[in-house]
């Protein structure tokens, strides 16, 4: 018999084996190759940033500022020419016919304009809608609504106006590039005293903003800006509405409050109204489950108000809904209005107030805020305010920068400008940031992931 031959044999072994070996080692490097491959989440990356918002400027000789929370912020004119964002000399920037866009930042700018009057508001951008609770289209209206186009192409938007007898049809308006036009409230509802706007863009960038003033010949009677409103809620917030305080508390002196109401979907909203101050707070009689009629103003005076001290007003809706208060006051001879609209949750507000002399008022269940300021003295102040329900909160002197921090969550707050010494007018103002942070998704390049055809 032959013997076999074992070298032959050995080498078929190996063959047998290596070929046994190639599907189990194809896999584990499929495996590996999978598992240190990008996933799809991975092929991308966000990115969060802060929109510029625009800053309204009144022009016919108004004496009107654009306040930033620093000098090294970025600023542009709306005025057909300017493209560039520059750097500036100072966080106060004096404006005459055109608004200004002011570069993304952390912080809210503001609008302060000046006459016989005090008006200020939030510089801003829209969402795709802002809504105005409040102006008049009366025979002593003078109001005018400012829409600004900062961008590089016109820009379309719808303007819906609201009366005690309902919506009007749509007017639609088309804003050139990198300008604002401005549009006298009576020439859109001429001879009606009570109105509330909507303006929705329907393509470019667009901010607009409300200016009320009212005249009687040549007798001022008043301006405020109303501040405008992103979207209508069930529970309306308006947390800085004043009486006459101190020396303001005179015989010659007066004011009153209304409240201006809007539900604008189509079905009709009951609703409680509540008011707070430091004497506790209350459901006046008649407010208490409260019809209002879908897409019509209503108006309701505030004779309980508080007197003597601030307050505030919250509505509470089984439909979403919109809410502001107007204060109409008289300083002797003389005339002043004050438009308080609602405010958003608080988080953190950076703002500069120009040396103005401010009073802060907060809403809340718990209420627990952090006050960080710096005086037109130079000094720093610092101060935790806590308590329930409604606290207020007086500057001890004229403050440029101003930061606030709610340590909690659903408190919101607001601010009243009242007239001092050697200063003029009053204006509420929320504590609603002008822009809010903005995430988007970019994509990343990754050679590994790329395909030939």
């Amino acid at each position: 018999m032959r013997k076999p031959d074992l070298k032959s044999m050995k080498i078929d072994l190996t063959k047998i084996n290596y070929k046994r070996l190639v599907v189990p080692v194809a896999l584990l490097v499929l495996v590996g190759f999978a598992y240190n491959a990008p996933e799809r989440s991975q092929q991308v990356k966000l990115t969060s940033s802060y929109p510029a918002t625009v800053c309204p400027a009144i022009g016919n000789k108004v004496s009107s500022i654009a306040a930033l929370i620093s000098a090294k912020i970025n600023r542009r004119s709306i005025d057909g020419v300017s493209k560039r964002l520059n750097p500036g000399k100072s966080g106060v920037i004096p404006m005459k016919n055109d608004a200004i866009l002011v570069e993304g930042n952390p912080g809210t700018s503001l609008t302060f304009a000046n006459d016989t009057w005090k008006a200020v508001v939030p510089c801003s951008v829209s969402n795709g809608e802002q809504w105005f609770i409040g102006s008049s289209g009366a025979l002593t209206s003078k109001s005018v609504l400012f829409i600004s186009n900062s961008g590089f192409s016109d820009s379309a938007i719808d303007i819906e106006i609201f009366t005690p007898n309902g919506v009007q049809e749509p007017r639609e308006l088309v804003i050139a590039q990198n300008s604002t036009r401005k549009i006298a409230i009576d020439s859109l509802v001429p001879g009606e005293e009570l109105i509330s706007i909507a303006v929705k863009t329907k393509s470019g960038r667009v901010s607009s903003y409300l200016l009320d003033e009212r005249k009687r010949g040549l007798k001022s009677l008043g301006a405020d800006f109303v501040a405008p409103v992103a979207v209508a809620r069930k529970v309306v917030t308006i947390p800085a509405i004043t009486g006459l305080l101190d020396k303001l508390i005179t015989n010659s002196n007066s004011v009153s409050h209304t409240l201006r109401l809007l539900v604008p979907g189509t079905i009709d909203a009951n609703i409680d109204v509540t008011v707070n101050s430091n004497d506790g707070n209350f459901i006046p009689i008649g407010l208490s489950q409260l019809e209002v009629k879908s897409q019509r103003i209503v108006s309701i005076p505030l004779t309980f108000a508080p007197t003597g001290q601030p307050f505030s007003v919250i509505v509470e809706s089984d439909q979403p809904i919109f809410a502001s208060v107007f204060s109409n006051f008289t300083y002797g001879k003389s005339s002043e209005i004050a438009w308080a609209t609602g405010a958003d949750e608080l988080q953190k507000w950076s703002v500069n107030l120009t040396g103005s002399r401010p009073i802060l008022n907060f809403v809340g269940d718990r209420i627990d805020v952090q006050i960080s300021a710096t005086g037109t003295n130079g000094k720093k102040i610092t101060k935790r305010v806590t308590g329930a329900n409604f606290l207020t909160w007086r500057a001890p002197t004229g403050l440029n920068r101003l930061d606030v921090t709610a340590n909690r969550s659903e408190i919101s707050g607001g601010v009243i400008f009242l007239p001092e010494v050697g200063k003029i007018g009053t204006s509420y103002l929320p504590m609603n940031n002008g822009a809010n942070l903005e995430t988007a998704s970019e994509p990343i390049s990754d050679a590994r992931v790329i395909s030939r055809g």
